[in-house]
This record gives structure tokens, C-alpha cells and sequence, in this order.
């Protein structure tokens, strides 16, 4: 049998697996973004949530289900692993049968390398792995309220529940990214660690280009980057467009936010969806925002997320507006304005976005957003995961 293109990559070396909870060709999420900057301490194995032969074909086609395909070499010194797994992985049998899939091709992986298993990190609340692979420390990533994300994505709040728990004991250690969710996991002789998310720097500190040809709003305009689903809270939205400040959104739709009232605000003058755009491409799309916005709910979900835009958005150099979670106050940022109700939310977004262009107050919002940086956060994962 001829040895695969990775075989002996990392002989002799510690290792990181990452089980992340998502794939790394989805948006460019948490996982993804540690997975890069983690990889300065330690080569990193990132697993992507199982997915059946079938699924595998409809996303990527024939090419991305073929077993040679699944190993690759995605950024320097991070190979990622797309594992088969069996459909409907949600249903807890077939999550279990998946679990025990998922962990051998790790393990088989992970012979191919040479290298030895330093550290799992395992975010996949749903199949995790990590109590299947040999490793010195295994840490639970606890990236959200994931309980509370159940009703957002139709699984079953206790479904996850009874996953979270089992992960959460098989644990050397958990890091939290939102102080409600550490509060939440929080119980005599376990270790936990509370890091939360950063952001991408160098992406959004840098120059910004000259702009997206495709925005057509006046300014001042007020921006939300993201996915829109029932997380966002429309009033807050309408509030603004209602102060007569431009509202650019960018980012898919979820299929299931059915909203009239969403509807009705896409329709308005002042108001253009653009519709997803690449992460590297972002910045051209900041580049025409006067103010970041956070307009979220205060769903279960909302309380223990860690909005990355937030952090983003001050990369860039924009004042942000937010709602008040427990994770925008953790930031304490004297660049983060917080308004909780619609009009307070309106009127905040159309006073910050009309004041004149402020160059030193830029330089201090970039300032504070290096200091959140996926570099800073992945030297605090590195002294947890012992590397």
C-alpha cells in the first residue's frame, strides 16, 4: 500500500487535535482561526464534524468523497482530516457509531504523522472523540452555550445536554469562551479556564482596500457582518435604519429565519443585503462602514456566545454598537457603546456613525483588538494544552 503524502510529516513531534465543531470550508470560524494560530506552538491535526460519502458528494462532489482527498495539508503546519461518518449523526446510536468511526480514522491519521498526541481539544459536542484517542491532556472547548444552540439548529436541547455532560467528564480540563458558560460548568475539583474567542488582526488591522463596487448605500452606514438568523434582534435593526443610517448586512441567510418583519426591513431604501462574502474579502466591505453593530437577542444561545464580529469590527478601527451580553461586558471596552433597547440601540449607531472621521480613536480601537488577538488567545490554549 503506497504511504499517504503526510506519511512521517510530524515523526518525533507533540501534536494538537482539534475536533472542531465545525468544517474548515464553512465560514471561518473559531475552530478554524485557533487551528492557524495554534500552529505556531504545535503542528495541529483539525478534525472536521463526520459527514457521510453522500453529503461529501453534494457539497464538494466525487473528487471531495474519495478517501485519498481526506487528508490534506490546509495551512502550514495544520493538516485537516474530513472523517466518513454515517448519516443522520444527530440520532444518539448513530452519533455513537460515529464516535468510534471518527476515532479510528484519527488514530490512523495520527500513525501516518509519526507524531505523538500532546494535546485533544475537543469542541464536537455531539460525537466527541477524545476519551477514544491516546493523548497526555484532553480539554473540552466549550465554545458556546451549545445546549441553548439546540432550537437554533433542531436538535434536541437535552440531546446535547447529555452529550455536554459526558464531554465535560472526560475532561482533564475545560476552557469556556463566555463567562455565563463558564459560570454554567463550573464544579468542585475541575479545572476551567475561561478564553475567550479573538480575531484576526492582521486581516482586519491592516489598510483597508478601497471598497466593494457591489455597496451602493449613502453614508454614514451603519454595518452587521454575520449570519442572519433568529439570533439578530429586527427592532434594534429597524431602529436604525428608522435614524436614517445606512444599513449594510453581509452574510448568508439561515433558511430558517422566516421573518416579516426582516422582510419588511430588506425592502427599505437605505437598507442592502449583499449577501455572503469570503472572509478575506470582509475588510473591502468594512471599508465603506462608519460603525459596527451587535444587535443580538437575549436568547440562552445569545447570553453564552462570544460574537467574533465585535472584536473585528475594532481591528478595523470601528466604534461598535452592541446589546448588553454577558461577553460584550467581559470585553469592557470603552470602544463598545451598549444600548439594549431599540430606540437607545437606533439613536446610539446614528450618533457614533455621524461623528467626524477620528484617526487617533482608530489607532486605539486596533490597539485594543491586538491585544484580543487569535495569536494572543492561542499562547493562553498553549500553556493550558502543555505545550
Amino acid at each position: 500500500m503506497t504511504a499517504p503524502p503526510y506519511a512521517g510529516l510530524w515523526a518525533g513531534q507533540d501534536v494538537v487535535v482539534l475536533a472542531a465543531a465545525n468544517s474548515w470550508d464553512e465560514a471561518r470560524m473559531a475552530d478554524h482561526q485557533l487551528a492557524v494560530a495554534l500552529s505556531a506552538h504545535a503542528p495541529v491535526l483539525y478534525v472536521d464534524p463526520a459527514a457521510s460519502v453522500l453529503a461529501r458528494a453534494r457539497v464538494h462532489g466525487l473528487r471531495g468523497a474519495r478517501l485519498d482527498e481526506r487528508v490534506r495539508q490546509v495551512a502550514d503546519r495544520v493538516l485537516r482530516l474530513s472523517p466518513e461518518g454515517l448519516p443522520a449523526g444527530s440520532r444518539p446510536g448513530v452519533a455513537d457509531l460515529n464516535r468510534a468511526v471518527v476515532a479510528h480514522q484519527v488514530r490512523r491519521t495520527l500513525r501516518h504523522t509519526g507524531g505523538t498526541v500532546q494535546a485533544y481539544l475537543d469542541a464536537n459536542v455531539l460525537a466527541p472523540t477524545m476519551d477514544r484517542v491516546p493523548a497526555r491532556t484532553r480539554v473540552y472547548w466549550a465554545q458556546d452555550d451549545f445546549v441553548g444552540m439546540g432550537p437554533l439548529v433542531g436538535v434536541s436541547p437535552a440531546l446535547l445536554a447529555r452529550a455536554e455532560r459526558r464531554l465535560s467528564a472526560a475532561a482533564d480540563a475545560i476552557i469556556a469562551a463566555n463567562p455565563t458558560v463558564a459560570a454554567s460548568l463550573e464544579s468542585p475539583g475541575r479545572t476551567l479556564h475561561l478564553i475567550p474567542f479573538g480575531c484576526d488582526a492582521g486581516l482586519f488591522g491592516g489598510p483597508l482596500p478601497d471598497g466593494d463596487p457591489a455597496v451602493r448605500l449613502p453614508r454614514p452606514i451603519a454595518f452587521l457582518m454575520g449570519t442572519l438568523n433568529d439570533r439578530l434582534d429586527v427592532d434594534c435593526l429597524r431602529a436604525v435604519a428608522d435614524e436614517g443610517v445606512s444599513l449594510l448586512l453581509v452574510g448568508p441567510r439561515s433558511p430558517r429565519f422566516a421573518s416579516a418583519a426582516f422582510d419588511a426591513l430588506l425592502a427599505l431604501p437605505n437598507v442592502q443585503w449583499t449577501g455572503p462574502r469570503a472572509f478575506e474579502d470582509l475588510p473591502a466591505v468594512v471599508a465603506h462602514a462608519d460603525v459596527g453593530i451587535v444587535p443580538y437577542t437575549h436568547s440562552r444561545f445569545n447570553e453564552g456566545s462570544f460574537p467574533l464580529k465585535t472584536l473585528e469590527y475594532l481591528a478595523a478601527g470601528l466604534p461598535v454598537v452592541a446589546t448588553d451580553l454577558p461577553a460584550i461586558r467581559w470585553l469592557a471596552s470603552p470602544h463598545v457603546e451598549v444600548a439594549d433597547t431599540a430606540a437607545e440601540f437606533g439613536r446610539a449607531v446614528a450618533l457614533l456613525a455621524r461623528r467626524p472621521h477620528d484617526p487617533e480613536a482608530v489607532g486605539h480601537r486596533r490597539c485594543f483588538a491586538r491585544a484580543h488577538s487569535w495569536e494572543q488567545r492561542a499562547t493562553e490554549f498553549a500553556r493550558v494544552l502543555g505545550l
